[in-house]
């Protein structure tokens, strides 16, 4: 299994500093206020370079001192496949309880759909390092 790491120019990232601590960002949100900020990007557009490595993306990247940490996850057997869209928010557990389910059994359907149960799959998870200027390994 491989997943494409696929970064914005570094200038379109973060505003300055250029690290990007933690999910969503420096303050805690995924707000920049970085003009040449792009609004939309593709597979082709707006990509400074891109990286394939072994495994799921996992988490959201961290930029620090130049570097791209990422993390991914290989598993043995076959596991659930990643979650897009509404299913993947809040918006899912609205529309449950919508459906008059009990909140025991509207936390029983997300965790069916989104917990990889120990006797389903093994995990093994990684850490890469790229550097942010070329996307080259580290």
């Amino acid at each position: 299994m491989r997943i494409l790491i696929a970064t914005m120019t570094a200038a379109a990232l973060v505003a300055e500093p250029n690290d990007w601590p933690q999910f969503r960002g420096p303050a805690f949100n995924p707000i920049s206020s970085n003009p040449q900020l792009a609004d939309r990007w593709s597979k082709t557009e707006n990509i400074e370079w891109k990286a394939t490595v072994a495994g799921r993306g996992w988490s959201s990247p961290v930029v620090a001192n130049g570097k791209v940490f990422l993390t991914a996850v290989i598993t043995d057997g076959a596991s659930k496949p990643p979650q897009t869209g509404t299913e993947y928010s809040n918006q899912y557990v609205a529309e449950l309880t919508k459906q008059g389910l009990s909140p025991k059994e509207v936390e029983a359907k997300v965790v069916e759909r989104d917990m990889e149960l120990p006797h389903e799959v093994s995990l093994h998870y990684l850490l890469y390092c790229l550097d942010l200027k070329s996307g080259a390994l580290q």
